[in-house]
């Protein structure tokens, strides 16, 4: 059980700033999937266009939060002596 619950935490920390900007998780369970679509189907040189395409049409702070969502996606792990990050936990 260790495991699902440090699965959903890393999720929870990935979507968190969608989540504080008031996206209902519909709305953000619809964003990742249209990404993992644009991922597949797109080359690498538009793939940047395309993903911030899919909230061209948002608030800037939706945004905002769209680009540190995709910038948890794809950043590295730091390599801190063995050392998980610690990441929130899901509110409830």
């Amino acid at each position: 059980m260790e495991f699902f619950a440090a699965a959903e935490q890393e999720t929870y920390w990935l979507v968190q700033p969608l989540m504080e900007v008031g996206l209902p998780l519909d709305e953000i369970r619809d964003l990742l999937c249209r990404l993992g679509f644009e991922a597949v189907v797109c080359d690498s040189r538009s793939i940047d266009a395309r993903v911030s395409s899919l909230v061209g049409d948002r608030p800037d702070g939706v945004r905002a939060a769209w680009v540190e969502t995709v910038s948890r996606m794809i950043a590295v792990p730091q390599a801190d002596a063995g050392a998980r990050p610690v990441r929130p936990a899901p509110p409830g």
